[in-house]
């Protein structure tokens, strides 16, 4: 079994006198000192290690009638603790007492005291009241409380004693203590000797001869020096409460910047998204136009030409030139040429095939020709001859397409869709004005 130990700081006994250091305290020494809690914080009575020891070694809780008992043994006498005798042995006299005030009692209180609240959370920090508030929180913690350590906090319980001593009410110390003592036992890791000066005192009114124990335990007490430590607290407290706003603004600051970044990261996002979206809006009016005219030359393809393109000048051509000008001008014959008009009109077929003046023919090389002029065009060598009527004849035109390397043959075969064939030329024959 674990030996169980005593805390070094838990049920000190209060320092209630008014020395010089005490200036400015006056009041609430005054104060506690005039209060029926002033036994429970000087009783200070020969404290017997053993006789401590035993009573939180055979202590149990046993409910009797009804009402909740702490039971022991300590030199083999039985000892029975109950909420009532806390109260009569402590001289308390506070059956009538408030448990625990409402939490919005508490807040508003609290900060009629000058608590400078930051949330609304049931922990409390005495750093944040006035010295001499203080000094009455640290008396009540460190003298009455269940509490071993984190002194400048405190639970709404604590809290709500506080208030009552401040506004003359009765706060129920004694069940305080008492439930507080039960909790000790079901605290299996840290059970530790609570309440030495209260439990010696509980012994001495139903034992007798313990003088005989040898060893004592020194209840450690409060000096004068807590008037000084309150204020130097204050000092601390402020010097905190700069340091903290310090961090604070500088928290501020960084999410401040982290918020512009991903405010920025958003932007930039959300500028892509638009950027990509509006490319996506120009593939597919790309893509719908080149549906439309894919569909307007698989039309052109079926439809059957049957015209033939006849000049009144190619008698005087010769045998073989007449020959290729009309092989020129049968271009109607082969279905796979698209026509596509030149000059487009709401009222008429946007892709005329009943008439090659002014419309455009799609061959293996771009040239155009007009009865008043001859202009060639070659895509692969992106060069232009351009031949006038006063120059030369239709005889002497047709002779400089063929220095040209036009076949004019590639006209009498087959020309593949559109869609297959990428780099079509065209050859453009427009009536004379």
């Amino acid at each position: 079994m674990t030996t169980l130990q005593f805390a070094d700081t838990h049920n000190l006994v209060a320092f209630l006198s008014k020395p010089a250091e005490s200036e400015g305290f006056e009041q609430i020494v005054d104060f506690l000192n005039a209060n029926p809690i002033r036994y429970a914080l000087t009783i200070n009575p020969t404290i017997y290690t053993s006789c401590i020891e035993q009573f939180w070694a055979t202590v149990k809780v046993k409910t009797v009638n009804g009402e909740v008992q702490l039971q022991a043994l300590v030199d083999g006498k039985k000892i029975i603790i109950t909420e009532a005798s806390v109260r009569c042995d402590l001289q308390l006299n506070d059956e009538e007492g408030t448990d625990c005030l409402p939490n919005a009692t508490i807040f508003e209180e609290l900060t009629r005291m000058g608590y400078e609240k930051l949330s609304q959370k049931l922990t409390f920090y005495k750093a944040f009241f006035s010295p001499q508030w203080k000094f009455l929180i640290h008396t009540i913690l460190q003298c009455l409380s269940a509490k071993t350590t984190a002194w400048n906090e405190f639970s709404s319980t604590m809290a709500s004693a506080i208030i009552c001593l401040a506004t003359n009410q009765k706060f129920n110390f004694s069940k305080y203590i008492f439930e507080s003592m039960v909790k000790n036992l079901e605290n299996v890791s840290g059970k530790f000797l609570m309440y030495p000066r209260f439990v010696q005192v509980f012994l001495e009114k139903q034992l007798e001869g313990m003088s005989n124990h040898k060893r004592i335990y020194v209840t450690p007490s409060h000096t004068k020096k807590i008037f000084r430590n309150m204020r130097r607290m204050r000092l601390s407290m402020r010097r905190w409460m700069t340091v903290w706003k310090r961090a604070a603004t500088t928290t501020t600051s960084l999410d401040a910047k982290q918020d512009r970044g991903n405010i920025n990261k958003t932007q930039s996002k959300t500028s892509q998204a638009q950027e990509i979206t509006s490319l996506k809006r120009r593939v597919k009016r790309l893509e719908k136009k080149g549906g439309s005219r894919t569909h307007v030359l698989k039309r052109l393809y079926k439809v059957s030409l049957s015209k033939r393109v006849e000049s009144s000048d190619e008698e005087g051509l010769g045998e073989e030139n007449a020959s290729k000008h009309r092989r020129i001008a049968d271009i109607d014959v082969d279905a796979g040429i698209n026509l596509v008009s030149t000059h487009f009109d709401a009222d008429t077929d946007m892709f005329g095939v009943h008439d090659l003046v002014g419309n455009e023919v799609v061959v293996e090389r771009e040239v155009v020709v007009k009865a008043a002029s001859i202009i060639l065009v070659s895509a692969a060598t992106t060069t232009t001859t351009v031949i006038t009527n006063d120059e030369i004849t239709l005889a002497k035109a047709l002779a400089e397409l063929k220095s040209a390397k036009l076949s004019t043959t590639t006209v009498a075969t087959t020309i593949t869709a559109a869609s297959t064939r990428p780099k079509a030329k065209r050859l453009v024959i427009h009536k004379e004005e």
